[in-house]
């Protein structure tokens, strides 16, 4: 069974209430940002669950629509990263592990490094013990040392931005686009861009690695050595906390049955 790590941005209409205190909401609407990992034998098959996962109807309510504006997917590597080594992927141990480590970490744990953006930062170090070394100090200072301590991170590498459209395509040399629909796929999305702005998670991805270390620094290095002789290496990356699994129940009731 593969993984997919998704994220979409969810715009929730209320089309009706039957509470007449609450008519004057009857065209309210909101966006979330939803990401989840999904266990699928393939990306259609993961991309169909996740919507139907992101658009379900929230518990308890009425009169709800769900649009999907925007949406991001990408393919885990097959092999869980640690400081040891690198294994094949366990999912049910995996999502073992994560439950545990949600019942005995703080939900606003600092030194896991979530806060860090790793890009341009992370020497290349022969070893993590010289990592520590080569860090800066007000960096290095602020995360989790001990090997003992260790956290699951998605680690997701970034698609390059596309070129920016010339302002002024006669200077430029180029072409006029042809219609409006060429010339609105020019101009930026302020809805998109709003969205990305407050969940980054948006972002197109080219594929996602789960790592388990003891802070986002060593995550980050993990990767770099690990990629570095494949056509990721170089690519801008981000690092995000574990998110939850679909699709395991799938794969529960799958083997009962055989």
């Amino acid at each position: 069974m593969n993984a997919y790590l998704f994220a979409a941005g969810v715009t929730r209409y209320r089309t009706s209430d039957p509470d007449p205190a609450r008519a004057a909401t009857a065209r309210q609407f909101w966006t979330n940002g939803m990401s989840v990992i999904v266990c699928a034998e393939n990306a259609e098959e993961a991309q169909k669950r996740f919507e139907a996962w992101a658009c379900a109807m929230p518990e308890g309510e009425s009169g709800i629509e769900s649009r999907i504006d925007k949406l991001t997917g990408a393919q885990f590597v097959d092999s869980l990263l640690t400081e040891t080594e690198s294994t094949p992927m366990d999912w049910p141990g995996i999502v073992e592990q994560a439950r545990l480590d949600l019942e005995s970490t703080a939900a606003d744990e600092f030194e896991q490094g979530y806060w860090l953006d790793v890009n341009g930062v992370i020497p290349a170090s022969a070893s993590i013990e010289e990592l520590t070394k080569d860090l800066e100090e007000d960096i290095a200072s602020g995360l989790n040392w001990k090997a003992e301590k260790q956290f699951f991170f998605l680690l997701s590498v970034l698609s390059p931005p596309p070129p920016p459209a010339p302002e002024n395509w006669e200077i430029q040399g180029g072409e006029e686009p042809a219609n409006d629909a060429e010339r609105s796929a020019e101009k930026p999305d302020p809805h998109l861009a709003e969205m990305l702005a407050d969940f980054p998670q948006l972002a197109d991805k080219e594929a996602v690695a789960l790592i388990r270390a003891r802070n986002s620094a060593v995550a980050a290095w993990l990767w770099q050595r690990y990629a570095a002789e494949t056509k990721l290496a170089g690519y801008q990356v981000r690092i995000d906390p574990w998110c939850g699994v679909l699709g395991m129940e799938a794969k529960s009731e799958a083997d009962s049955a055989t």
